[in-house]
């Protein structure tokens, strides 16, 4: 895949985009991710009267566009948890937790995803829908914050804590957004701009780190044979930066569980460079389940190497 920028206006970004197969691709991508225009040279101009494969390189196209504006231009032009670069940001997020922090953000999985393994009470009892227990994916969502890294920005937070009415020193869980008033999360939010303008504006040395997971959304096939999900309560309102997609099983041992959840992220990471038709960086290029729609798709599409599985040929990871 390769591109190279055309113009920039008012509405987005335009772009030549030469895929794979060497066909040519001309597209506008909007500040806000929407594709605004699409013309191409190598399949037909009718999605119905091109190949399953076809269509795919046509959407490979697409999406390699869009991460090359948010690459080379900074423009949020991908969803978070579409974004190797946000998922990678939650891994090493994740990295970075305390064991006391790991274990209350992510206890409550472990258990959920044990408890298909042996006799561990289970956090969230599976939809009514759930025909097949083993048949489920947990899809939980990872939030990010911004950890300022400074000796003297510790008390400067408390004091616009203080400012908004509120206390960095409570012992908080991580509370189900319907469970805060309109008023506390407006205050959270107002904290979180004002903070974060005061890193932009004096340069501050920052880092990433998680700041919320949603509660356990639970993903299996319903009657029709879709993909279903019976969604949880979430900590906050705004776009998640990652999305689990984890079937049920869990390591023996929960001081397995942060390698666990760090190579299923690689893995995610893998699948988003190679719906790009992209060879992923040498630290992705790893074997086993990522993405739950991934998987399908290197189920369907002989163009992909089946990377979500573990055993068989390490074949390329791009044909």
């Amino acid at each position: 895949m390769r591109a190279a920028f055309g113009d920039e206006d008012e509405n987005g970004v335009g772009l030549r985009v030469i895929d794979n197969n060497e066909a040519s691709h001309g597209i506008h991508v909007g500040f806000n991710g929407q594709i605004t225009y699409h013309e191409q040279d190598g399949y037909p101009d009718d999605a119905d009267k091109r190949t399953s494969e076809g269509n795919e390189h046509v959407n490979q196209a697409r999406r390699y566009a869009k991460y090359y504006v948010f690459a080379q231009r900074g423009y949020d032009t991908v969803e978070h948890i579409e974004n190797p670069a946000y998922i990678d940001a939650v891994r090493r997020g994740i990295n970075g937790l305390s064991e006391a922090a790991f274990e209350r953000y992510f206890g409550a999985l472990y258990r959920q995803l044990r408890s298909h393994q042996d006799d561990t009470d289970r956090p969230r009892e599976l939809p009514s829908g759930v025909r097949k227990p083993d048949a489920v994916v947990y899809e939980p969502e990872v939030y990010l914050g911004v950890e300022v890294v400074g000796e003297d920005v510790a008390d400067r937070a408390q004091s616009l804590a203080a400012a908004h009415g509120l206390d960095l020193d409570e012992d908080i869980e991580v509370h189900p957004v319907s469970e805060l008033s309109d008023d506390t999360l407006d205050r959270w939010k107002a904290f979180g701009d004002d903070l974060g303008d005061i890193v932009a504006r004096e340069d501050l040395d920052t880092d990433f780190t998680i700041t919320g997971v949603s509660g356990l959304h639970v993903g299996y096939p319903n009657l029709r044979g879709q993909h279903e999900v019976d969604e949880a309560d979430s900590p906050f309102t705004h776009e998640a930066d990652a999305r689990f997609s984890l079937l049920p099983y869990a390591p023996d041992s929960f001081e397995e569980f942060p390698a666990y959840l760090d190579h299923h992220l690689r893995c995610q990471v893998r699948d988003c460079f190679l719906k790009m038709g992209v060879v992923p960086p040498e630290e992705f290029q790893v074997l086993g389940f990522g993405k739950f729609r991934d998987a399908r798709r290197y189920d369907h599409f002989e163009m992909y190497p089946e990377v979500h599985k573990r055993e068989g040929d390490h074949t390329p990871l791009l044909g």
